[in-house]
């Protein structure tokens, strides 16, 4: 017969392996996070405004094709579990089950999410909020799994919270979801099988090899990756525009009118009217074939994208108010880029 201690700590373990009965298997870890990352990278390149002009279309558009992949995976993944659980003669955990169907509302709660950004605006967000939900999952998990699984999890939520505290550009904020994804799952998975419980140490290890691989992917990113420059050489406003690439040179003072084409049952604004803004710096604007590509840059700095999210508007404000005895409505706006801050996006 086994010593006492031997016997106390065999009833230890069974107890421990009670509590934390949940366990991930290596293809729900490896699915989830390539469809994630694969989203996270593909769906602003099928989902436009060109394919899509109308807010409506492109809304709807956008909800069926994430409900499409993470509805899809969402089912293999359980068919999977499943058959994996029978193979080994193995039962599904009941608050694994439990924990399943809370992951599943938090997709849920992303797609609406997106969806509803579309008709509402805050899609700068929108990355940040799938960052947050994922570690929001990831933690749940971790509840009723090993603590290294719980400590990634509020870490990711974190990396969610602090991109979006830090102002990140939209594209980085892409870049880090794309990772936390397509790296953080499955990284996740393989140090959670090689760190046990015991020893905080090798869990702060793990946890920094963890942070450091997920960080990595989207400073090189964007550290590395330049939006193409047009081989063209600048030329002033007024000159002949013709076909092929160009480059419209904007100097400080140059006034550019923005209009506004608002559908309003009680308000009706003029096609030509237009409020004056003045540019107090020289901007490069990318022309083909007479119109703007969307490639730009603000007086010497580097071209960007406008799909980048360097540039920041933000309207925060909007008062009606009465001069004497005229009603006017007065808003409050910042157009804010990164370099304004002396920081590269």
């Amino acid at each position: 017969m086994p010593p006492a201690h031997e016997q106390f700590q065999a009833m230890q373990s069974m107890l421990a392996a009670g509590h934390r009965c949940v366990h991930l298997e290596k293809h729900s870890l490896l699915l989830l996070g390539a469809v994630g990352g694969f989203l996270c990278v593909a769906t602003e390149c099928v989902i436009t405004d060109t394919r899509f002009p109308d807010v409506t279309e492109r809304g709807g558009a956008l909800l069926i094709w994430l409900a499409l992949w993470l509805g899809g995976v969402s089912l293999l993944e359980h068919r999977l579990t499943r058959r994996a659980r029978q193979q080994r003669a193995e039962t599904l955990p009941f608050a694994q089950a439990q924990i399943t169907r809370a992951w599943w509302m938090l997709l849920s709660v992303g797609c609406l999410g997106s969806f509803a950004m579309i008709f509402h605006g805050g899609g700068g967000m929108i990355y940040a909020l799938w960052i947050v939900l994922l570690g929001l999952g990831v933690y749940l998990f971790g509840l009723f799994s090993r603590p290294l699984i719980e400590w990634i999890g509020l870490a990711t939520l974190l990396l969610g919270v602090a991109g979006l505290a830090a102002g990140l550009p939209y594209g980085t904020t892409r870049w880090l979801a794309a990772s936390a994804f397509a790296v953080g799952l499955p990284l996740a998975g393989w140090l959670n099988a090689r760190v046990d419980d015991a020893g905080v140490i090798r869990r702060l290890a793990a946890l920094a090899i963890w942070l450091a691989a997920v960080i990595a992917p989207p400073l090189l990113t964007v550290r590395y990756s330049t939006t193409p420059i047009p081989e063209a050489a600048p030329v002033a406003l007024g000159s002949p525009i013709g076909t092929g690439v160009q480059v419209l040179r904007l100097e400080a003072g140059t006034r550019v009118p923005l209009r506004v084409d608002m559908e309003s049952p009680i308000l009706r604004v003029s096609p030509r009217a237009g409020l004056d803004i003045t540019l107090t710096q020289p901007v490069e604007v990318a022309l083909i074939d007479g119109q703007p590509d969307g490639r730009y840059r603000i007086g010497d700095g580097d071209w960007h994208a406008i799909h980048d999210g360097v540039l920041r508007l933000m309207i925060d404000r909007i008062t009606p108010r009465l001069n004497g005895t005229a009603p006017e409505v007065r808003t409050h706006a910042s157009l804010d880029f990164a370099q304004s801050k002396g920081t590269s996006p």
